[in-house]
């Protein structure tokens, strides 16, 4: 069976079983309340007219000997404006009537006074099926507690006490409200809630099958675009566009087909911030991403532009940008194409490795040779932007040897790999010493033993780095040497 008949299915049958249930309630609360009304009806009626009657009148018409007893008709009299007066379209006040008991048995109760057009005879016995409420309620306001019918019809009956001046009980007021003609409504108001059910069943069915149409079609949607991503086809895109949840799988599905895009792309946009030796690693390991690291031997590269905020305080912000832009562009590219891994950009400076994350014996050649060349980039940078009418620019570079902790380090929510140790402090205070010693290429000594004879240097001496004690050995390059000059393999 498909999706589509079982949701069609039990839509109906929901909107069946809650009509009938309705129905139910519907018609026993409207009972339940009619007769609620009743009751406190009849209540009313009798309360008030007994508060009316004059008790000695009334001692006196129950025990006549006929209803042509002139305290009989006078008190019939009474009570039968009391029938005129509480008589109503919807409700029918059919009868009021006093009662009193037995002298000799409490437990029989006789008629008094009724306003009947053929009335019983006075002491005669009240033959009615709540004489034991009466009884056990004798004095008090009620009502019946269910509608009685008889050979006369369905009736609800109120009643209330009469107490003489003394406050002692003389006798019972009672009026019976014909519920007849209310069960009669209520049988219509039924009817026409079956009429209702009806229709609403045949709206339900109407609604229930267009409804179960649109969930179907969206859900078929859905499947084919689902499937053609499958098949590979990342161009796919869903389109439901409703504020629900088939809206919002929709939504979900296209940001997925989104990712996958991105997925397919990582290579060429993560290599813009890392190189593809990091990229590769990433996409090779099984495991997720640990917080730890690795002491090892790397090479640490760190440059900045010189007088670089007195620049960005002359020129407008948009320019600046531009030019950052354009110098980042370029330095990155020469960094990885000498196998360099980009750690992090500092302001207007960058921080790069060589020797991390993989081996690389070469690691101190390679960074040397990144710095001449980054140097030389430069310098075709700053002609470009000279002939466009902006500042030429100076970089200083300062490269250390040395251990270093490398890996990702960070938390859980945020990640970043780099290094961290002296080997990065002493390549930082290198790169501030060439503001010193006004040179674009400074070079510790360890990286200068690994690279001495591949490289033209000069001997700079033994100084103190900014922010260290210690002294140690400062090398720079001789970029006028014909070894280093633009023909220069690299």
């Amino acid at each position: 069976m498909k999706y589509r008949t079982k949701l069609y299915i039990s839509l109906v049958a929901v909107s069946l079983a809650s009509i009938i249930l309705a129905l139910v309630i519907f018609s026993s609360e409207t009972e339940k309340l009619v007769f609620r009304m009743l009751q406190s009806r009849s209540i009313s009626i009798v309360a008030t007219a007994a508060s009316q009657l004059d008790p000695e009148l009334v001692e006196k018409a129950n025990h006549a000997t006929s209803t042509e007893d002139p305290d009989y008709i006078k008190l019939q009299e009474q009570l039968r404006k009391v029938v005129e007066v509480n008589r109503r379209t919807d409700i029918f006040l059919s009868d009021i009537y006093t009662l009193f008991y037995k002298p000799d048995n409490p437990n029989v109760i006789l008629y008094g006074v009724e306003t009947d057009f053929d009335p019983v005879f006075p002491g005669t016995i009240y033959p009615d099926s709540d004489v034991d409420l009466i009884i056990q309620n004798r004095g008090n306001y009620f009502a019946d507690n269910r509608f009685i019918t008889d050979q006369y019809g369905t009736w609800l009956s109120g009643f209330a006490p009469i107490f003489n001046s003394e406050g002692k009980f003389m006798s019972t007021l009672g009026a019976d409200i014909n519920a007849a003609d209310i069960h009669m409504r209520m049988d219509e108001l039924i009817r026409f809630a079956m009429i209702g059910l009806v229709a609403s069943l045949l709206l339900s069915l109407i609604i229930a099958f267009f409804l179960s149409k649109k969930v179907t079609k969206c859900l078929d949607h859905l499947c084919h675009v689902v499937a053609d991503i499958e098949e590979g086809n990342l161009e796919a895109k869903a389109h439901i566009e409703t504020e629900d949840e088939f809206g919002e799988l929709s939504n979900r599905i296209n940001s997925m087909t989104q990712g996958l895009q991105e997925r397919d792309r990582l290579k060429m946009s993560f290599a813009r911030y890392v190189s593809t030796h990091i990229l590769d690693k990433i996409l090779q390991s099984a495991a997720p991403l640990k917080l730890e690291g690795e002491r090892r031997k790397v090479t640490l590269l760190f440059s900045d532009i010189r007088q670089f905020t007195q620049l960005a305080e002359n020129l407008p912000p948009e320019e600046v940008v531009y030019l950052l832009n354009g110098y980042f562009e370029v330095m990155i590219e020469v960094v990885f194409a000498h196998s360099g891994t980009l750690d992090k950009f500092i302001g207007d400076g960058i921080m790069a490795e060589f020797g991390a994350p993989l081996d690389d014996d070469l690691q101190e050649e390679h960074a040397v040779r990144a710095a001449i060349e980054m140097q030389r980039a430069l310098q075709k940078l700053c002609d470009k932007w000279e002939k466009e009418g902006k500042p030429r620019i100076q970089m200083g570079i300062g490269i250390h040897t040395g251990e270093a902790v490398v890996g990702n380090i960070g938390s859980e929510r945020r990640t970043e790999y780099t290094a961290i140790g002296d080997a990065v402090n002493v390549a930082s205070r290198l790169e501030q010493a060439t503001k010193i010693l006004k040179r674009p290429i400074l070079i510790s000594e360890s990286t200068y033993l690994r690279t001495k004879d591949k490289f033209p240097y000069i001997d700079l001496g033994s100084m103190a780095l900014p922010g260290r004690k210690e002294q140690i050995k400062v090398y720079t390059l001789d970029l006028a040497d014909e070894k280093l000059s633009p023909k220069t393999e690299t």
